[in-house]
C-alpha cells in the first residue's frame, strides 16, 4: 500500500511538471546594456567615426548593423555577432588589439538582453553619463588654476571658478558675517565661464565632462544653492550666458551646438546649428534680439534669437575665434583670435540677414589673443594674450592706446570694474591680479600743439647761382673745397652743378626759419645721365625726419610682384581687411589705396588710379616682389607715442629720388617743412653712385608754391539724338596742393546737357564729364567749341585756370547705335531724366540700365568693367561685376546694376552716368547718386 502511494504520487508529480524556475530579470538597454557598450565599443564605433560601418552610441545604429552585416539578432544571442565577436568565436575579435573586453557579468547582461527580444530605450539616452576613465590624483600642494571670474552687475559681488569649487565675493558691509559663499559640488568639473544674471541674485555656470556631457548650471548668489541644471549637450560647455532680460540663457561647447533655454523652466527653446567647431563665446546684444558665436571653425555668427536663424557669418579672422561681445550701445560685434588679431564689425543684421561691414581689424600681439573685456562706459576695451601681454583698445577709432604690465602667466578670464578705472584677470597660476585702467581721454596718441602750420612764402625771383663759381670763391678766400665741402648759398636759389666723379655729393646749405614750406627740385640737365636724389640733413649732418609710421596691418604681395610704376591689381593678404585711403608701405615706399578689388581675378588699384604710380610723404616708387612684406601704415601725429599693437614703426626722413607726382620723370621732387628755425643742407647725388662729366644738373632751392595745371582730354566724336560724349578733365597738382577743383564750362547751348559745373575732389586727379544731346535735337551748323575754367582755394585765395576745351562738338542726326538709359530698379520714370539715387556709406543699391537698340543692332554692349560708373564720387563704384564687367548680353535690352558706397565715401551728392562701348563710346543722360551718412 504504501509503494502504491509512492508510485502514485511520483505520476502525479511528472504528470501536473515541477514549479517553474524564476523568470530571469529584464536587462534595460539605457541602464544596463549601454553603459558595456560605452565602456568598450562606442570609441571606435561613433557617428563621427563608425569603424566597419557600425554605430554603437545610439540604438538605431546598433540595431541597423554594419559592413558584415547585423550585429544583432533579437532573441538569438548565439546568433548574434556582436556576441560571437566578443567571445572569439568568429574573427575579428572584439575589443582588438587585446583590448579588455566585457566580463562575465556584463556577458551575461548582454546576453540576456539578446535573449529578451533585444529592446530598445524608452524615450532618449540620457545626455548626462558618466565616462569611465582612470582616476588621477594631483600631486600635493598643486595651485589650481583660475579658469573663469565674473563681476556682478551691482558690482558688489564677483565669482572666481577653479576645477569643482566656485567661491563667491561679497562686498564688506553686504553680509553680518562671511563674506564668501563657495560651491564645491561633485557636478561642476572644469568651469569654462561664469554670467550673473541682471540683478545679480543668480550666477550661470558653463562646465561638463568632456567627451560625454556638457552642463550648466544655475546657483543662488547668496547661499550657493542650485536652483537649475541644464543638460542637453554631448560636450563640455565653454560658454553659458543669460538674455538680457534672464529670461532666457544661451549655452555652447565643443559639440558645434548652440542651446537656447528657458531660464525659469529648464525648457529646452531651440537648437542653432551650422558652426563647424568647437563654440568658445557667445553675446547677446542688449536688446536680446541677436546672439553672436565665437568659434573654432575661424568664424562669428550673427543669430535672431526669436526665430532661430543664422543672420551672417563674419568670416575675416584667419584663426579660432576666443571670445566675442557687442558693445554696450549695440552698435559693434568685437572679437578676438588667434591670428593674434581684434576685429570690430558694424552690427546691422537684427532682425533679417544683412551683411555686418568689418570695420577695424587691428594686430594686437605676437601671439593669439585669447579673450577680452569691454568697459561699461564702452569708451575702452582690454584684451589679454596667450603670451600674457595687456593691451588696451579705444573704442572710438579701435587703435591699441596701451600696453599694461604684463601678466607672469597666461591669462584665463578678465572683467573691468564698474567705474571702468580697474581690469581683473585671473591666471593659470592661481591667481588673480588687477591693472588700473586711466581715464581714456589721457591716453590721447595725438599730439596736436606739436603740429607745425605751414608758413607761404612769396621771395621774388629765384637767384642764379654755379658750383664752379661758389667753389671757385671758396678758393679764393683760402679755402681748399672738395666734395664734402658744405656751399652755403641764400634763400631761394637754382644752382647749375655737376657730379664729377662716382660716389660723389654736393652739399648746399641755407637758412630757413620753423614751419617755412620749402620746394627742392633736382633735374638732370639735358643730355645728362644723371638719375639724382635728394636728402635734407640738419646742422649736425643727419637726415630730418619727416614724418613716423605706424604700422596697423600687417600683410604681404601675392600672386605676382609689381614694377615702380604699376598702379592696378595689387595683390596683398588680407586684403579684405583694408580700407580705401588706407596707406600701404612696402620696402621704403608709401602708396595709397584707390579702388577696391572687382571681381575674383583683381587687386587693388592704388592712386591716382591711372598713369603712372603716386607715392606719398615724399617716398620714391620701387618695385617689389613676391611675398614682400607689406603694410597697413597711419603717420604718428608730432611727439605721439606709437600703438601698442606690436607691429612696426617705420622713420620717412625727407629724402626723394623720383618725383611723387611723376610729372618730373625721374627727376627728384621733395617738400621739406622747417622743423624749427636752424640752417638745413641739402644733399643732391646720383642713385646709383656714378657720376662723370655727364652727370649735370639744376638744383632748386625755393619757396613753394601749391597749384595745379588743368588739362581736357576732348570729344572727338559726333553727338547723336539721345546720347552723350564723355570726355575727362585733370590736374596735375603742384607742391603739394592737395584741394579740389571746379570746372566750368562756358558757351554750351543750353538746350545741351551736361554735368558741369564738375569738380575734382580733393586727392583725385580726374573727373569725367558729359555732353549729352536731346532725342530731339537737329543739330547746328558747323562745330561749337566750349571753352573750360578750372578754379580753387588755395591759401585763402581763388586760383583760376584756363583749361582748354571739350573739343569742337559736332552733331550727327542719325539714330546711335543704342542710346543707354539709366532707371530706378523698382520704379518706372520717363527715359532721359535726372533723378537721385540715393545710397547709405557701406551699403549697396541696386538700378537698371537699358538700350534701345537700332535696328538691326543685336551686339552684347559693354559698360566697362571697375571704371563702368562714370564720375562716381571717390569710394562708390558699380559693383559685383564679375570676369566681364557691366554687360548686357546681345539681343537683351535690359539688366540690373548694383552701386556700392564704401564706408570711406564722403556724403554729398554727384553727377553720375555710364558708356556703352559702342562707336566711340555713347554715353546716358546723367543722373545724381547722394551718399548718406
Amino acid at each position: 500500500m504504501k509503494l502504491q502511494t509512492l508510485v502514485a504520487a511520483i505520476v502525479f508529480v511528472l504528470c501536473i511538471g515541477l514549479p517553474p524556475a524564476p523568470a530571469a530579470e529584464p536587462a534595460d538597454f539605457q541602464r544596463d546594456v549601454f553603459p558595456i557598450l560605452e565602456k568598450y565599443c562606442v570609441g571606435c564605433h561613433n557617428a563621427d567615426d563608425p569603424q566597419g560601418g557600425l554605430v554603437m552610441e545610439d540604438f538605431v545604429g546598433l540595431m541597423k548593423g554594419g559592413e558584415t552585416g547585423l550585429a544583432i539578432t533579437p532573441g538569438v544571442p548565439a546568433s548574434s555577432r556582436l556576441l560571437m565577436m566578443v567571445r572569439g568565436e568568429v574573427d575579428p575579435v572584439m575589443p582588438p588589439d587585446d583590448a579588455a573586453g566585457p566580463d562575465e557579468r556584463e556577458l551575461e547582461i548582454l546576453t540576456r538582453w539578446i535573449e529578451q527580444g533585444a529592446v530598445g530605450p524608452q524615450g532618449e539616452l540620457p545626455v548626462k553619463r558618466e565616462l569611465r576613465t582612470p582616476s588621477i590624483k594631483p600631486s600635493p600642494g598643486l595651485v589650481a588654476p583660475i579658469t573663469a571670474i565674473a563681476r556682478a552687475p551691482d558690482g558688489r559681488t564677483t565669482a572666481r571658478a577653479s576645477y569643482g569649487r566656485i567661491e563667491i565675493q561679497h562686498a564688506a558691509g553686504d553680509r553680518d558675517s562671511n563674506l564668501t559663499t563657495e560651491i564645491s559640488d561633485d557636478q561642476l568639473g572644469k568651469i569654462n565661464s561664469l554670467a550673473f544674471s541682471s540683478d545679480s541674485t543668480r550666477l550661470l555656470v558653463a562646465s561638463g565632462l568632456t567627451g560625454a556631457y556638457g552642463r550648466a548650471a544655475i546657483y543662488a548668489t547668496e547661499s550657493g544653492t542650485l536652483i537649475r541644471e541644464f543638460v542637453g549637450h554631448k560636450d563640455t560647455l565653454y560658454a553659458a550666458v543669460f538674455s538680457p532680460d534672464d529670461a532666457m540663457l544661451a549655452t555652447a561647447g565643443y559639440d558645434r551646438t548652440i542651446v537656447l533655454w528657458n531660464a525659469n523652466s529648464g525648457d529646452l527653446v531651440r537648437r542653432l546649428t551650422g558652426h563647424n567647431g568647437a563654440i568658445f563665446d557667445l553675446a547677446f546684444a542688449p536688446d536680446g534680439t541677436v546672439l553672436v558665436s565665437a568659434c573654432a571653425d575661424e568664424t562669428v555668427k550673427v543669430w535672431n534669437v526669436e526665430q532661430g536663424i543664422r543672420l551672417d557669418t563674419l568670416s575675416q579672422p584667419e584663426g579660432e575665434v576666443f571670445a566675442v561681445a557687442v558693445t554696450h550701445d549695440g552698435r559693434h560685434i568685437v572679437a578676438v583670435s588667434a591670428d593674434n588679431r581684434l576685429r570690430a564689425w558694424r552690427l546691422r543684421s537684427t532682425r533679417t540677414p544683412r551683411i555686418n561691414p568689418l570695420v577695424a581689424t587691428r594686430f594686437m600681439d605676437e601671439t593669439p589673443i585669447v579673450n577680452f573685456a569691454i568697459a561699461p562706459d564702452d569708451q575702452s576695451l582690454v584684451a589679454i594674450s596667450e603670451s600674457g601681454s595687456v593691451k588696451r583698445v579705444r573704442t572710438s577709432d579701435w587703435q591699441p592706446v596701451a600696453s599694461l604690465e604684463s601678466l607672469p602667466e597666461s591669462g584665463t578670464d578678465l572683467f573691468i570694474t564698474t567705474d571702468s578705472r580697474q581690469v581683473v584677470i585671473s591666471m593659470m597660476n592661481g591667481q588673480v591680479v588687477s591693472r588700473p585702467l586711466p581715464p581714456i581721454e589721457s591716453l590721447n596718441t595725438s599730439r596736436s600743439e606739436d603740429e607745425l602750420q605751414p608758413v607761404w612764402m612769396d621771395l621774388g625771383d629765384a637767384t642764379s647761382l654755379d658750383e664752379s663759381t661758389l667753389r671757385l670763391t671758396l678758393t679764393q678766400a683760402g679755402a681748399a673745397p672738395d666734395s664734402l665741402t658744405i656751399l652755403d648759398v641764400d634763400r631761394n636759389v637754382s644752382i647749375k652743378g655737376q657730379i664729377g666723379q662716382a660716389g660723389e655729393v654736393d652739399l648746399y646749405r641755407w637758412p630757413a626759419r620753423k614751419g617755412e614750406v620749402w620746394a627742392i627740385d633736382a633735374d638732370a640737365e639735358t643730355e645728362s645721365r644723371l638719375d639724382p636724389i635728394v636728402t635734407v640733413l640738419d646742422a649736425g649732418g643727419e637726415p630730418v625726419l619727416r614724418v613716423r609710421l605706424q604700422a596697423v596691418r600687417d600683410s604681404y604681395f601675392t600672386f605676382r610682384g609689381k614694377n615702380s610704376d604699376q598702379i592696378s591689381d595689387f595683390r596683398v593678404f588680407n586684403w579684405e581687411e583694408m580700407q580705401l585711403g588706407e596707406y600701404l608701405y612696402a620696402a621704403g615706399e608709401v602708396t595709397r589705396l584707390q579702388m577696391h578689388p572687382r571681381g575674383p581675378d583683381s587687386g587693388f588699384n592704388v592712386y591716382p588710379g591711372e598713369g603712372n604710380r603716386w607715392t606719398y610723404f615724399g617716398t620714391s616708387g620701387t618695385t617689389h616682389a613676391l611675398g614682400e612684406p607689406a603694410y597697413i601704415v597711419r603717420p604718428l601725429p608730432a611727439g605721439a607715442e606709437p600703438l601698442a599693437n606690436g607691429l612696426p614703426v617705420f622713420d620717412v626722413f625727407y629724402e626723394n629720388d623720383d618725383d611723387p607726382r611723376r610729372l618730373a620723370g625721374k627727376n627728384s621732387r621733395l617738400l621739406f617743412t622747417a622743423p624749427a628755425d636752424g640752417l638745413y643742407t641739402v644733399r643732391i647725388g646720383d642713385t646709383r653712385g656714378e657720376g662723370g662729366s655727364a652727370y649735370g644738373y639744376r638744383l632748386a632751392i625755393r619757396p613753394a608754391q601749391p597749384g595745379f595745371r588743368a588739362t581736357t582730354k576732348p570729344i572727338s566724336k559726333p553727338l547723336h539724338p539721345g546720347t552723350g560724349r564723355e570726355f575727362q578733365v585733370q590736374i596735375d597738382r603742384l607742391d603739394g596742393f592737395d584741394g579740389a577743383v571746379t570746372f566750368e564750362i562756358d558757351g554750351l547751348p543750353d538746350r545741351l546737357v551736361s554735368n558741369f559745373p564738375l569738380t575734382i575732389e580733393a586727392g583725385q586727379r580726374f573727373a569725367t564729364a558729359v555732353v549729352w544731346a536731346d532725342p530731339n535735337e537737329e543739330g547746328w551748323d558747323g562745330e561749337i567749341e566750349p571753352t573750360l575754367t578750372a578754379a580753387a582755394t588755395i591759401n585763402a585765395t581763388r586760383v583760376e585756370r584756363q583749361a582748354g576745351s571739350p573739343g569742337k562738338l559736332k552733331f550727327d542726326p542719325s539714330p546711335a547705335q543704342v542710346i543707354p538709359i539709366i532707371k530706378p530698379a523698382d520704379a518706372e520714370i520717363a527715359a532721359h531724366e535726372n533723378w537721385t539715387l540715393q545710397v547709405r556709406r557701406g551699403e549697396t543699391v541696386s538700378a537698371r540700365v537699358l538700350v534701345q537698340r537700332r535696328d538691326g543692332f543685336e551686339n552684347e554692349v559693354s559698360f566697362g568693367k571697375e571704371q563702368s560708373g562714370r564720375n562716381a564720387s571717390q569710394g562708390v563704384y558699380v559693383d559685383n561685376i564679375g570676369l566681364n564687367g557691366l554687360l548686357i548680353v546681345a539681343g537683351a535690352s535690359q539688366r540690373e546694376f548694383f552701386v556700392t558706397a564704401d564706408p570711406t565715401a564722403v556724403p554729398g551728392k554727384r553727377s553720375f552716368f555710364l558708356t556703352a562701348g559702342v562707336d566711340g563710346g555713347l554715353a546716358s543722360h546723367p543722373i545724381t547718386v547722394e551718399v548718406l551718412p
